[in-house]
């Protein structure tokens, strides 16, 4: 494709080259293979289940070396509560209070988020973290509140809970929305949830607990502010990072196929997804990190649940990493041949899920040695797999990896090819997802930090349909964050409760008990 001047220079200006656009463009028009899986990962069967002598051995394993680490609780928290209040911004946008009746509305338009009865909605609304703030700034605004009609009243309840005339939530992202409340002075913010969470398993003797969140630019000032207001002592290392403009993607008009520009004629480039995030992951310092999206957490005593099984999770981490420095180690010096090769070769299979290469057995033991040490050194994931409840969907899978291996990997439902029935067989015989419940370490076992970029499968990205200024266009997003940016990853599977996943998808998912 040809690019203009002006295209280049824009082009550069979000670090990236006309060679990956040219990439991207490719990627849009001619889509991306979807991935093979070869059957869902099941108990014994790459997902580990342990018993409560296994539990505590593991919660013992990390209490008693957690202090040889630097420990970090990394958060994506950037998007926008924007689906979170999905019908309630169409409610607000499309009712009115003289010429509609709440119930009448709702059940026409399924708005599955809202009460189908206008008393229950009215109701159930004290129940909210932030129901107190919403009424200071309506008796603030709008003092005849209470002599209106309840179909006008439920309309203004919404309207100063979303819109920028009250707390603007539709456009705040998640972390600074009110989850939880404890008493009627007490509430707590997605952000402080994370922050209480992480005291209780990234605190050692020698460091203060730490988190970082990655964040829209737009919201710093926001960010600045609540962590001034929840964090004025310091007593947790809050940082951020942006997802970084050299991992943007162009878009596609539909319905011309060329390249979307804005009224001026510029490219116009959009975020590519959270997979763009493993280079924020590059750029932290820990040895051990502490994943988990922003809208899953628990509210006070139930995070105990939580804390109890990530700390389960990294002592399993820990002791993966202590014996896999051992091994590299005696590859290195010891040059081991039989019997100490096997138990290198068991612990691989055996413990980190590893399928040998076709003719890995002919190999002589010096090609066995190499082997072995490329495979077991780069970066590490135990990730925590939830029981399915309802319709089986993406989770764990033995896949094949970039490099055609079969392997434990992540998939997405939308990776998986819908017209091919024997895809959707092997999905449909899934038994755990992803709740996203990771603990990582990026780092080799000299100390140095792995160059990410290496174990992203490139094909394992997304294509898909968007609206830019009411126009259809086709969106590329990189491979997913826990998906097919850590497919070359050493990786574990370990069952947790249900009782650790507790997503805010919509706002009503805050009237869950788990929320209450």
């Amino acid at each position: 494709m040809k690019f203009s001047p002006q295209d280049i220079e824009q082009i550069k200006d979000h670090g990236l080259n006309t060679a990956e656009v040219e990439r991207q463009i490719d990627i849009l028009k001619n889509g991306l293979p979807f991935t093979e899986v070869l059957e869902p990962a099941t108990v014994d069967n790459g997902i580990v289940k342990l018993d409560e002598t296994d539990q505590q051995f593991y919660l013992d394993f990390f209490e008693k070396n957690k202090e040889q680490y630097h420990l970090q609780k990394f958060v994506p928290a950037s998007g926008a509560a924007t689906r979170m209040f999905k019908d309630w911004m169409f409610f607000h946008q499309n009712y009115q209070p003289g010429r509609h009746y709440y119930e009448r509305f709702v059940r026409q338009h399924q708005l599955k988020n809202m009460e189908p009865d206008l008393d229950d909605f009215l109701n159930n609304f004290p129940g909210y973290a932030f129901y107190q703030d919403v009424m200071d700034v309506i008796r603030e605004n709008l003092p005849g509140y209470f002599q209106l009609d309840e179909n006008e009243q439920v309309w203004q309840l919404i309207h100063y809970t979303i819109s920028d005339e009250g707390l603007g939530y539709a456009r705040k992202p998640k972390a600074f929305i009110k989850f939880h409340r404890y008493t009627k002075n007490i509430t707590k913010t997605a952000l402080e949830e994370h922050l209480t969470e992480a005291r209780a398993y990234t605190t050692t003797s020698r460091q203060k607990p730490e988190v970082s969140f990655s964040i829209s630019p737009k919201h710093q000032q926001m960010f600045d502010q609540l962590v001034q207001q929840v964090n004025p002592d310091q007593a947790v290392d809050i940082s951020n990072s942006y997802q970084k403009p050299e991992t943007d993607t162009v878009m596609l008009d539909m319905a011309t196929g060329e390249l979307v520009r804005d009224e001026n004629g510029n490219l116009v480039f959009r975020p590519g997804g959270h997979g763009s995030l493993i280079d924020n992951i590059q750029d932290l310092e820990a040895d051990i990190i502490f994943i988990k999206n922003i809208d899953n957490v628990q509210k006070g005593e139930a995070q105990q649940t939580t804390v109890y099984y990530k700390k389960i999770l990294a002592g399993y981490l820990m002791e993966l990493l202590k014996k896999i420095k051992n091994y590299l180690k005696i590859l290195q010096n010891e040059k081991p041949v039989g019997e100490a090769l096997l138990e290198i070769e068991n612990f691989a299979s055996q413990k980190l899920n590893i399928r040998f290469i076709e003719g890995y057995e002919t190999l002589n033991n010096s090609g066995k040695r190499r082997y072995l040490a490329y495979k077991l050194n780069r970066p590490v994931r135990v990730a925590g797999m939830v029981k399915n409840t309802g319709e089986p969907g993406g989770g764990p899978f033995w896949a094949k990896d970039k490099n055609g291996i079969k392997s434990l990997q992540i998939v997405e439902k939308a990776q998986i090819d819908p017209d091919n029935p024997q895809q959707q067989q092997i999905l449909k015989q899934s038994t755990h997802f992803n709740p996203v419940d990771l603990v990582i370490s990026i780092k080799d076992f000299e100390g140095n930090k792995f160059n990410l970029k290496e174990f992203v499968n490139e094909d394992a990205g997304f294509v898909t349909e968007k609206s830019y200024n009411g126009k259809p266009v086709k969106v590329y997003e990189r491979p997913g964050l826990w998906n097919g940016a850590m497919d070359g990853w050493n990786t574990v599977f370990i069952e947790v409760p249900l009782a650790t996943f507790s997503p805010v998808k919509t706002v009503t998912d805050l009237l869950k008990p788990e929320h209450q």
